[in-house]
């Protein structure tokens, strides 16, 4: 392979890498939103129903509501617990980050400096530290993104 076409192919593979895992994050702090927000307004609305019961203990409709929102706050709670949607937003936030560093620096190099392989090495090494850190990219998500970098037709050229 041609080192322009091996350049080429960097910046294309590092930009999609970058948006793709900025797109994990946004998507798993939605993940998260939707799990962590309606577990805080069940378990408000179940102490608020608990008051209730107290003063009306003969309606088993409440206590048939309180029932089956205290089995949904438990279950979103362990699914939010489990699924540690907000941890994997932040360690693809964090990949991210870690790859656009190493695409900006590479799109510098390419601006004022001519590329050797010492630098082309250099930054191969911190993509490759970057990506065993990185939690793996949902597949759809990273089809979405590279569609996206290929439609706004970069090819990876400066």
């Amino acid at each position: 392979m041609e080192p322009a076409a091996l350049i080429d192919q960097w910046r294309r593979g590092l930009r999609i890498a970058h948006a793709a895992h900025y797109e994990s994050a946004k998507f798993y702090h939605r993940m998260h939103l939707v799990l962590s927000l309606p577990a805080v307004l069940i378990s408000a609305l179940l102490s608020t129903s608990v008051f209730i019961s107290l003063q009306d203990s003969s309606n088993g409709q409440i206590k048939i509501l309180m029932a089956t929102l205290s089995v949904m706050a438990v279950v979103l709670s362990s699914l939010q617990a489990a699924l540690r949607f907000s941890e994997r937003s932040e360690r693809h936030k964090t990949a991210a980050v870690q790859l656009g560093e190493i695409r900006r620096e590479l799109e510098q190099q390419l601006v004022f400096v001519h590329l050797d392989e010492a630098v082309l090495e250099r930054l191969r090494k911190k993509w490759d530290a970057a990506d065993r850190q990185a939690p793996t990219v949902p597949s759809w998500i990273y089809r979405q993104t590279a569609n996206q970098v290929f439609a706004s037709g970069d090819s990876g050229k400066k």
